[in-house]
């Protein structure tokens, strides 16, 4: 079995940009600033065609930073918001093949506690890797995309290889 090993990218609007947006306030003016507190609002903003679901996936320092899943949501976007340090690996569509990973767009990020992601749809990403002991992480997105939008590829199976993230 292949390892490929990805070397973690900084999270940048630059970085990231094909692959979603970021949501922090760092570098923008709140909404809201008073002496009890800072608001930013609309930092990123999801559309989709129903109700939104807020889950928790609960990942494990213990599994290392290997990745040996890539999901796709074709039409709708998933935001993670962790508890924890985590880091995500994503991939653009083959633009010859969408449903199959583009391999050479592969990227690992960092997601820092207090940070988060929204992915556009069709990219390819999976549950959050952490160093952490437990790591949960809140996600959004359509209530059905679970049921309705949702395919998974288990890399081993089908194509040889997982991935492993360097720091």
């Amino acid at each position: 079995m292949e390892k490929r090993v990805i070397k973690c990218t900084d999270l940048t609007v630059e970085n990231f940009s094909g692959y979603g947006v970021i949501i922090t306030g760092a570098g923008k003016v709140p909404d809201a600033d008073i002496p009890e507190l800072k608001f930013w609002n609309k930092l990123g903003v999801m559309n989709h065609r129903g109700d939104t679901s807020i889950s928790i996936v609960q990942t494990y320092g213990k599994n290392g930073l290997i990745e040996e899943t890539l999901e796709q949501h074709k039409t709708t976007g998933e935001a993670l918001l962790p508890t924890e340090d985590i880091y995500i690996v994503t991939a653009l569509s083959d633009k010859n093949d969408p449903r199959k990973p583009d391999f050479n767009t592969v990227k690992a990020f960092p997601v820092k506690k207090g940070e988060a992601v929204i992915f556009n749809p069709g990219v390819w990403h999976h549950a959050p890797l952490t160093k952490a002991e437990t790591a949960n992480t809140f996600v959004a997105f359509y209530e059905n995309t679970p049921d309705e939008d949702f395919f998974a590829y288990e890399l081993k199976d089908e194509f040889g290889f997982y991935f492993e993230v360097e720091l």
